[in-house]
């Protein structure tokens, strides 16, 4: 088994810089093969001479690039296309969901034979009580809408912590170009049925650099993302 471990980045030169104290030895802990592939979505910053640095230094870690910043959508997808491995597992370059709780995504896979593990914050009381409210009630509010569209057996649809099976991720039409394209996997594998299932999380507030999500952006895709989810359930 090979894990690919995706991390999406737009100007995060600071967040890169924790790889090495906290990123790599908790993979080291898991105890299986693992690569990581960095996707620079076009920063402007120095992200791209921090990754590679890490890239000669280490043979398990690549760096690859969106020439433009194209948004999280994109640069999601070129990771999925540069990962060798069996299992993908996809995590904030802020590392505001911990690479140490990655162990219990694995686990849940390995007990429940699901295809998609997702980390959810909504399902204990510590998952987001660090996140500010501005940040929190609108994430519930969409959950909620995608809970209403696509069911219930999944409380965290817009998070991105969690762990796919390489095949069937790559089996699914994407398009989201946005934050929202984390809802649309999710929507993708319960439409296709399946097997998913989650595991308690824990969202953090973030440590250095600026959030990248603009609301009333989001939000709008977010919308629109649910407009075409909701017509292709009736035409299906």
């Amino acid at each position: 088994m090979l894990l690919s471990v995706i991390l999406p980045c737009h100007n995060e030169e600071s967040a890169a810089a924790r790889f090495v104290d906290e990123l790599f030895p908790a993979l080291d802990a898991l105890g299986i093969p693992y690569e990581v592939i960095v996707v620079d979505d076009g920063s402007c910053d120095d992200t791209s001479g921090v990754l590679r640095n890490l890239a000669k230094e280490r043979r398990d870690f690549k760096a690859v690039a969106n020439e433009y910043h194209l948004g999280l959508g994109a640069a999601l997808r070129t990771g999925f296309a540069a990962a060798a491995g069996d299992w993908i597992a996809t995590l904030d370059a802020d590392l505001t969901f911990h690479p140490s709780q990655l162990r219990a995504l694995l686990d849940c896979q390995k007990e429940t034979g699901a295809d998609m593990v997702c980390g959810s914050p909504f399902l204990s009381d510590e998952g987001a009580a660090q996140v500010g409210w501005w940040r929190r009630w609108p994430s519930l509010a969409v959950n909620g809408l995608y809970r209403h569209i696509c069911g219930s057996k999944l409380t965290a649809y817009t998070p991105i912590f969690r762990l796919y099976r390489t095949e069937v991720l790559r089996s699914l039409r994407l398009e989201s170009a946005g934050f929202e394209i984390n809802a649309e996997i999710a929507a993708r594998f319960l439409a296709a049925d399946r097997p998913v299932t989650e595991v308690p999380a824990v969202l953090t507030a973030r440590r250095q650099g600026a959030s990248k999500l603009s609301p009333f952006r989001e939000l709008w895709r977010y919308g629109r993302l649910a407009l075409r989810l909701r017509r292709e359930a009736r035409r299906g």
